[in-house]
């Protein structure tokens, strides 16, 4: 008997007794046969399943050793490598602070004005009957430059002549009555004896002679005054003739012909006839900061450069300072006398109102130290440069001077033997290992350092 016959053998041996009668035993009897679960499944054999366990075992492995494992060797590489980079110094550029030069050029801006400037009034009321001048003329001194007509002083000054003959001819008739007082005193002190006038007539003829004396007196007062009138209206009618009080350019002009001219300066309609500026010799206003204002001095040279002549320096020389400095900027206020020479078509070579350079030679008896400008730092706690000590990084606060851009003077926090970092990054902080040298060896050194290694090895096993 083989498997499949035991086993059916069997299964009928496990069917429980069935009851009933009729039809309800064949509706049991269809039941239990439509509810039967077909049991007859062979068996694997134990071979095969031993079999399929090793594969599965062996193929876990192989996914193990190709994969997992070379990750977390990969990983701890990884976590070395960054580590030993986290620790290793970083490669810098120091140089050491060097002194300043202990004469320095400091340039500083100016601003140019004439050597003299004025504006010409008329003292003398009239009409402009013409001007000899006009803008951009050069006059020199005592140079007729207008004429003015001036027929009401004109007559004053006729007016004034006559009062003095009328004066004078007051003091001729003061002189008369002066001398017939007189006679007449003398006649009444000759009668006094014989007692025909009294002593009340002869008081009363001195009276009359010392009021003859003082009319003289007064009638001479008023020649003097008189001519004083005719001195002042002569001297006015000298102003109808305008004429340049020095050497210059004549910058402005105020009146045509014919306008009326008044003679007073301080109304507040009233301009000026003419402009003159002496430009042959120029002045330049320069605001001196503080740190260079003590080594200003009277007769100072200084070279003076603007942008609209290139290549062309011009000599000044300081003629004076005032000694005092601006609270609103701490700078000294310093005047430099400039020579003015002319082009060759005749005119100056500068203009005043010109923005200039001036240069000044500045001498120091103690230089301040000199560091690249990348080296300083500026942040919350203040100015900082950072230097190299004993392979580390330690920032030291300084106080900075003058700035030229690719330099920086450092007047406190250096002593000049210091290891400055010349360009400090954000890997730069304090107590960071450093190591010098040039930015050529720190990239080589960078492209081939173990930290760069896991890079490649973290893409691969990415991949």
């Amino acid at each position: 008997m083989d498997r499949n016959e035991s086993s059916s053998t069997a299964v009928e041996h496990a069917r429980p007794p069935q009851t009933g009668h009729g039809n309800g035993a064949s509706q049991g009897h269809s039941s239990e046969h439509s509810d039967e679960v077909d049991l007859n499944v062979p068996r694997p054999r134990p071979v095969w399943v031993v079999l399929a366990a090793v594969v599965a075992v062996g193929a876990l492995a192989a996914l193990l050793a190709t994969g997992f494992i070379p990750r977390q060797r990969n990983e701890r590489e990884l976590a070395a490598d960054a580590e030993s980079a986290g620790n290793a110094a970083v490669l810098v550029n120091v140089t050491r602070p060097k002194r300043a030069e202990s004469s320095v050029s400091v340039s500083l801006p100016g601003t140019l004005r004439p050597w003299q400037e004025v504006s010409i009034f008329a003292r003398t009321t009239g009409y402009l009957k013409s001007y000899k001048v006009d803008i951009s003329n050069e006059v020199q001194v005592g140079q007729v430059m207008a004429e003015i007509d001036t027929p009401e002083v004109n007559e004053e000054l006729a007016q004034a002549k006559a009062a003095v003959l009328q004066t004078k001819a007051a003091v001729n008739k003061a002189i008369a009555d002066r001398d017939l007082a007189k006679t007449t005193l003398a006649r009444m002190e000759a009668l006094k004896e014989t007692q025909s006038v009294t002593p009340q007539q002869i008081d009363e003829r001195k009276s009359a002679l010392d009021v003859a004396e003082s009319m003289i007196e007064s009638a001479r007062a008023n020649v003097e005054a008189s001519q004083a009138s005719v001195r002042r209206l002569t001297e006015l009618t000298k102003f109808e003739t305008i004429r340049a009080p020095f050497s210059g350019v004549v910058t402005g002009r105020g009146y045509d012909v014919g306008s009326l001219i008044l003679a007073n300066p301080t109304a507040t309609d009233v301009k000026p006839m003419f402009k003159i500026a002496e430009n042959d010799i120029l002045r330049a206003f320069v605001n001196v900061p503080q740190s260079a204002a003590l080594q200003i001095k009277k007769q100072q040279e200084v070279q003076i450069t603007v942008r609209e002549r290139p290549g062309r320096v011009f000599k000044g020389s300081v003629m004076g300072t005032t000694n005092y400095l601006d609270p609103s900027n701490r700078s000294l206020l310093t005047e430099v006398k400039v020579q003015n020479p002319k082009e060759a078509d005749g005119t100056f070579a500068l203009l005043p109102g010109m923005y200039v350079q001036a240069s000044f030679t500045v001498k120091r008896d103690t230089p301040p130290l000199i560091i690249p400008g990348p080296a300083i730092i500026t942040n919350a706690q203040g100015t900082q440069v950072a230097v190299m000590e004993n392979g580390t990084a330690h920032f030291t606060k300084v106080k900075i001077g003058q700035d030229y851009g690719s330099q920086v003077e450092i007047v406190e926090g250096l002593t000049g033997d210091e290891q400055v970092i010349e360009n400090p990054g954000e890997r730069i902080a304090e107590g960071v290992a450093v190591r010098s040298g040039s930015d050529t060896t720190s990239a080589q050194a960078e492209g081939s350092s173990p930290a760069a290694a896991p890079k490649v090895k973290l893409t691969e096993a990415t991949k």
